[in-house]
């Protein structure tokens, strides 16, 4: 039931997320922060179970950390994405987990990009996706509105059109959508939506 939206800009990566944490038919939290910060300018939005959440978000952060103080240097949104789909393959062979990752960051020499990678272990590259049941009713809006030079204020703009037509359309209340931000600046939060 997690809804994500993200789009990426010329020089900035926009991401949102509702913040419910469900179980069946009841909600057991509705302040969930599913964003997982990797480094200064890079960060996951996660959904799935939430024990596969937990156990393989904990593992690829420490693995990343670990091998940027093994080469003196961060890795870049590239090689992160692609380290992300290799883990995520190998355990779909072992203990498959259900997970799907969005992967945003900034690096200086290619500016903002944006993965996505699912519990199949694919990997894909792209200028907005959505994830969860939400994504149905969200893809129509940003096929028709989303261009490739749109400035900060216009994305946030169509995200909040994103947000309205959830709101209005989707059977399930998603009262809060926590929205962030990652540009040369690093991470930060704009609020919750």
């Amino acid at each position: 039931m997690d809804s994500v939206i993200s789009l990426v800009g010329k020089d900035f990566g926009l991401i949102a997320i509702d913040t419910n944490s469900p179980r069946s038919v009841i909600i057991l939290k509705n302040d969930l922060n599913k964003y997982i910060e990797i480094g200064k300018n890079k960060f996951l939005a996660v959904s799935g179970h939430p024990g596969d959440v937990s156990q393989f978000t904990d593992f690829i952060q420490k693995s990343i950390q670990l091998h940027s103080l093994k080469i003196g240097i961060p890795l870049s949104t590239h090689a992160i994405a692609n380290f992300i789909r290799k883990e995520v393959s190998f355990c779909l062979r072992k203990s498959p987990v259900k997970i799907n990752l969005i992967l945003v960051g900034f690096d200086d020499s290619i500016g903002s990009s944006l993965y996505l990678i699912d519990y199949l272990g694919n990997l894909q590259r792209m200028n907005y996706c959505a994830q969860g049941h939400t994504s149905l009713l969200v893809f129509s809006l940003l096929d028709r509105h989303f261009q490739k030079e749109m400035n900060i204020e216009e994305t946030i703009g169509l995200l909040v059109k994103c947000i309205g037509v959830i709101r209005n359309r989707f059977l399930i209340n998603q009262p809060n959508f926590l929205i962030k931000i990652i540009d040369s600046k690093g991470c930060r939060g704009l609020g919750v939506l």
